[in-house]
């Protein structure tokens, strides 16, 4: 007997509403190529199915373009769930190959190269910061059809060029606090250094070098993982993992699997569509039998698994906000019974890019131009980026002065202080902090910085001893360094962060020449 799954109706937030008649105003006033720019989770596809549900009822044919194949399915899937009759476009033999449809979902790489019986009025393209070449002179072949754009990282350069604007829909921040999306427990953990990751010819991380360094911490990733899933969860919980390779993301699964949970990986090598199909499938079931996706290339955009509750970062960026926020992204929707999610970053993403991820959160992506240049700086990773955004007490990630794990707040620091009635603008110079004569080095001038070596140092070095014996040991080193200062208060029970290389050089520098000394004065 033939089950017939309800229609779904599409009823539309108010925020998804306003951000239609924006669509509408700007095309209305000339303009027929505009990006719809809102955060993962706001239901940009929604609103799009929106827009082409209108257009099939007037009889326009309207496309709608994605760039990866498990992404056409999934379109596909959430129309039928609309009642949206439609055909794809995919391959040379798929079973809904249907061009007369009104709506056609369609893979960006056939549809470049595949010739279809009308003119679209409407062309909806998913992921529009991509910037495919062949989707752009498609648009080109079409003038008088309406484009929308869908992104939440319009941050491309180039963009511009391509889109006569943008509408923004609702900052992140607001789909957070009215529980439309959840914002992840964020926490830093082990991740290589910089100095590990080589450049490729775009002045980004090479995912190689990227690899073979994380391929280092594997056994952290995995620890880290079974405390974090036994903390938050009482236990495995389903999990996104974002590797550079393949090869990286066959060490993960092993070691997963050593571990004895079942990680499956997922990238641009399967071996059939239908293997890959499989996997998803399965993930997607409430009780599914697989942990953890490894991913290699293909879920950073658009997979929707609303029930994940984790994300590993393991890839790391150096300019990409986009692909970070996009990862990010794959554990922040917020299904019914989902009150938590974990981002654990192996990567150092959030050292380089929390600043300005919580900045979009907090005021969206502002303009096209100005969004185009997120993408074209390289982010540093040092102790000062460091303190900004990593919690002392657990490792969490800081939003602006708070914990967003631990509920640890930074202490209030004015930044001005009072000097015989005048006021002048807070500098270390004003503290009373001077290093021992004849040290030189330039991260003596942050012995916050210095005390974080000195800690890491010794607890790292303590052979068993509990953390008591090493903190006092670490602060020995540090007014050996700092003999005439004062050791600032609430330091030392501080916990420490991954410290800053040239602070630790002269942490362990120091502990040898206090050695050395000692060694001398016994004889």
């Amino acid at each position: 007997m033939l089950t017939l799954t309800p229609v779904q109706e599409i009823v539309l937030r108010d925020y998804q509403a306003d951000a239609i008649e924006g669509l509408r105003a700007n095309i209305r006033a000339g303009r027929r190529r505009l990006i719809l720019c809102a955060g993962t989770g706001a239901g940009k596809t929604v609103t799009a199915a929106h827009l082409i549900r209108e257009a099939a009822r007037k009889g326009s044919y309207a496309l709608f373009v994605v760039d990866r194949l498990p992404l056409v399915k999934q379109t596909s899937e959430e129309f039928d769930r609309y009642g949206i009759a439609h055909g794809v476009v995919q391959g040379s033999n798929h079973k809904r190959w249907d061009p007369h449809e009104h709506v056609q979902v369609c893979s960006s790489q056939t549809l470049s190269r595949r010739c279809l019986p009308r003119s679209p009025s409407l062309i909806v393209v998913d992921e529009a910061h991509c910037q495919y070449q062949g989707i752009i002179d498609y648009m080109d072949r079409h003038p008088s059809a309406v484009k929308i754009g869908l992104t939440a990282t319009p941050f491309t350069s180039g963009m511009g060029n391509h889109w006569d604007g943008m509408v923004n829909v609702r900052p992140t921040r607001l789909l957070i606090n009215e529980g439309h999306l959840i914002e992840p427990l964020i926490f830093v953990a082990k991740s290589p250094d910089d100095e590990e990751l080589g450049l490729n010819s775009f002045g980004e991380f090479s995912d190689e070098s990227a690899a073979n360094a994380g391929i280092r911490i594997v056994g952290d990733v995995v620890a880290e993982w079974i405390k974090k899933t036994h903390e938050h969860f009482g236990g495995p919980a389903k999990t996104i993992v974002f590797s550079p390779t393949v090869e990286h993301g066959r060490e993960l699964c092993a070691a997963f699997a050593a571990a004895g949970y079942n990680f499956q990986q997922i990238s641009y090598l399967d071996r059939s569509d239908a293997e890959r199909d499989a996997k998803i499938t399965e993930f997607r079931t409430p009780d599914s039998l697989i942990h953890g996706l490894v991913s290699c290339g293909v879920l950073t955009k658009g997979f929707d698994v609303p029930d994940t509750l984790i994300g590993i970062s393991c890839r790391p960026y150096r300019k990409s906000l986009s692909s970070h926020m996009q990862e990010i992204g794959r554990v922040m929707r917020a299904p019914p019974g989902k009150s938590k999610a974990l981002w654990l970053d192996h990567s150092g993403n959030i050292e380089r890019f929390a600043l300005d991820m919580f900045d979009v959160w907090e005021n969206g992506a502002g303009e096209l131009s100005k969004a185009e240049k997120r993408d074209s700086t390289a982010r540093k990773r040092d102790a000062s980026t460091r303190e900004k955004v990593v919690c002392p007490e657990c490792g969490g990630a800081l939003h602006g002065t708070l914990c967003m794990a631990c509920g640890w707040e930074k202490p209030a620091q004015s930044g001005i202080i009072a000097v015989d009635g005048t006021l002048r603008e807070f500098n270390l110079q004003h503290i009373a902090v001077e290093a021992r004569p004849g040290l030189r080095a330039e991260c003596l001038k942050d012995p916050r910085s210095v005390w974080n070596a000195a800690l890491s140092f010794c607890i790292e070095h303590s052979q068993g001893q509990d953390t008591e014996k090493a903190r006092k040991w670490a602060y020995g080193v540090w007014r050996g360094i700092y003999p005439s200062s004062k050791f600032p208060s609430g330091w030392f029970d501080m916990r420490p962060a991954l410290p800053d290389t040239n602070a630790y050089t002269l942490v362990s520098r120091e502990i040898k020449r206090f050695r050395r000394k000692s060694g001398r004065r016994a004889a």
